[in-house]
C-alpha cells in the first residue's frame, strides 16, 4: 500500500525544561506591545504618551495572563516542566506562510487602491487579523468539540499545533478584530473589508496545506481505484523506517493513520481556495457596492465547504474527526455554510438591485436622496414665495389706501384760490 509522506514536523529540537509561564509571559508581552504599536499610530498618538500606553497594556495584561495561568493551569504546568520534542510543526509553519503571503500580496494590492491603502495600515491592521483569526478559530472549534476539552484535558484547547481551527470562527474573529481597528483608525470598514477578504482564499490555501501534513480535516475511506488516494503513516510506520519510537510517535498522523485509502479533503479544499482566490481578483472590477467582494466570497466558500464535507471524515459516535455530525447526515460546517450562504445570496441581491436603482437615478441627474431634497427645497420655495406674494399684496393694498387717503387730506385742506380778475375789478 503507497502512502503519502506527511511530515507533521519540520524540525525537532529535542526536550527541554522550562517554566511554561515564563512562555506565556513573554507571548503575552510581544502580542501585546504589538497591540499597543498599532492602537498608538491608529490615534496618532505622541511618543510619551505611547510608551505609556504600552507599559500600561504590559503590566495590566501579564498581570492578568499571570493569575489564568496560575489559576487553570499551573497545576499541569509546573515550574520545572520538561517539554518534550520542542519543534517547528508543519501545520503552524503554513500558517505562518499564510500570513506572510497574505500580507505581502495585501501590501501590492493597497497601492492600488483609489487613493492607496498606506503600508502601516495594513501591517497594523494584519497584526489584529491574526489574533482575532487564531482566537476566533479556536474558540469555535472548542465549543463544537467541548467534550474533548473538559477535566483535565482542558489545557488541550491551547495547544493549537495538534489541530482544531473552524475557519468560519477564524473569519468571525478576523471581522471583530479588523471592525475594531478600523473604528480606531477611523477607516471605510467594508472598503477595507473587500480588500482584506480577496487575500482570504489564498491564506486557506495554504493552511489547508497544513491540514495535509498534519494528518487533521482527512476524508473519508475512498475506493482502491479512485485516481487521488492516500495512506497517512502511523508511528508504527514510521519505525518501520527506522524511526526511534518517541520520534515516530511524533510524526503519527493519529486519528487520520487507519489503514485504508482516504480522500485528501485537505487539498480538494486547498485547490477549491485557490479558484475563488483567482475568480475574486476578476470580479473585482465588477463589484456593483461596498462589502460585495466580501458576500461574494461568503458565499462561494459555503458552496466549496458544504461539497467538501461530504468527502469529509466525522464519527457519528465519537465526535471525533474534524466536525460533529447531525441527524447522521449532515455536519455543523454544513449547517453553518447553508445559512451563511443563503444570508450572503440574498444581501447580494437586495445590495445589487438598490445600488443599481442609486445608479440609475444618478444617471438622469438626481440621486433618491438627491431628488428628495429637491422636492423639499422646491416647496420650502414655494411657500416662501407664496409669502412674499401675500406680504407684497398688503403692501401693495396699504400703499394705494395711504395715497387715497393723503389726496383726500390735501384737498381738504389746501383753501380756495380767489381770482385775481376780480380782486383787481373792486380795488378799481
Amino acid at each position: 500500500m503507497q502512502e503519502a509522506t506527511v511530515y507533521k514536523v519540520i524540525k525537532d529540537f529535542g526536550s527541554l525544561q522550562l517554566d511554561p509561564l515564563l512562555i506565556v509571559l513573554i507571548v503575552a508581552s510581544l502580542l501585546l506591545l504589538a497591540l499597543a504599536q498599532s492602537y498608538a499610530s491608529a490615534r496618532k498618538l505622541r511618543m510619551g504618551p505611547a510608551v505609556l500606553l504600552s507599559l500600561a497594556m504590559l503590566v495590566i495584561g501579564n498581570a492578568i495572563v499571570y493569575f489564568a495561568f496560575d489559576a487553570f493551569f499551573r497545576e499541569k504546568y509546573h515550574a520545572d516542566y520538561v517539554f518534550e520534542h520542542v519543534a517547528i510543526y508543519s501545520y503552524g509553519f503554513m500558517l505562518m506562510i499564510a500570513f506572510v503571503v497574505g500580507t505581502i500580496w495585501l501590501i501590492r494590492q493597497g497601492r492600488k487602491e483609489d487613493p492607496p491603502v498606506e503600508v502601516d495600515t495594513i501591517l497594523d491592521l494584519m497584526v489584529f487579523i491574526i489574533i482575532g483569526s487564531i482566537i476566533g478559530a479556536r474558540a469555535i472549534y472548542v465549543l463544537t468539540q467541548a467534550q474533548h476539552y473538559q477535566g483535565v484535558d482542558a489545557p488541550r484547547m491551547l495547544q493549537i499545533t495538534e489541530g482544531g481551527l473552524s475557519i468560519h470562527g477564524g473569519i468571525m474573529g478576523a471581522m471583530l478584530a479588523g471592525w475594531a481597528y478600523t473604528a480606531a483608525k477611523k477607516l471605510d470598514f467594508w472598503k477595507i473589508t473587500d480588500l482584506i477578504i480577496m487575500a482570504v482564499p489564498l491564506g486557506m490555501f495554504f493552511g489547508r496545506i497544513g491540514c495535509f501534513l498534519n494528518g487533521c480535516c482527512f476524508g473519508y475511506q475512498c475506493a482502491d481505484d479512485w485516481p487521488l488516494r492516500f495512506h497517512f503513516p502511523n508511528a508504527a510506520d514510521w519505525q518501520e523506517k527506522g524511526m526511534n519510537p518517541e520520534l515516530a510517535r511524533l510524526y503519527d498522523s493519529g486519528h487520520a493513520s487507519f489503514k485504508f485509502w482516504r480522500h485528501p479533503a485537505q487539498l480538494y479544499e486547498a485547490v477549491g481556495a485557490l479558484v475563488i482566490f483567482f475568480y475574486l481578483i476578476n470580479f473585482r472590477n465588477n463589484k456593483v457596492f461596498k462589502g460585495h467582494m466580501f458576500l461574494m466570497f461568503v458565499w462561494l466558500y459555503s458552496v466549496l465547504r458544504f461539497i467538501v464535507e461530504f468527502y469529509r471524515f466525522g464519527d457519528p459516535d465519537t465526535g471525533r474527526g474534524s466536525s460533529v455530525v447531525l441527524w447522521n447526515s449532515i455536519t455543523v460546517a454544513q449547517v453553518a455554510s447553508i445559512v451563511l450562504g443563503f444570508v450572503a445570496l440574498l444581501l447580494m441581491n437586495d445590495l445589487k438591485r438598490r445600488a443599481q436603482l442609486a445608479k440609475l437615478l444618478a444617471d438622469d441627474g438626481e440621486t433618491p436622496a438627491e431628488s428628495t431634497a429637491a422636492e423639499e427645497e422646491e416647496s420650502d420655495e414655494e411657500e416662501e414665495y407664496e409669502e412674499e406674494e401675500e406680504v407684497e399684496v398688503e403692501e401693495t393694498d396699504r400703499a394705494d389706501t395711504g395715497e387715497v387717503e393723503g389726496e383726500a387730506v390735501e384737498d381738504s385742506t389746501e383753501p380756495p384760490e380767489e381770482p385775481e380778475d376780480d380782486l383787481r375789478n373792486l380795488s378799481d
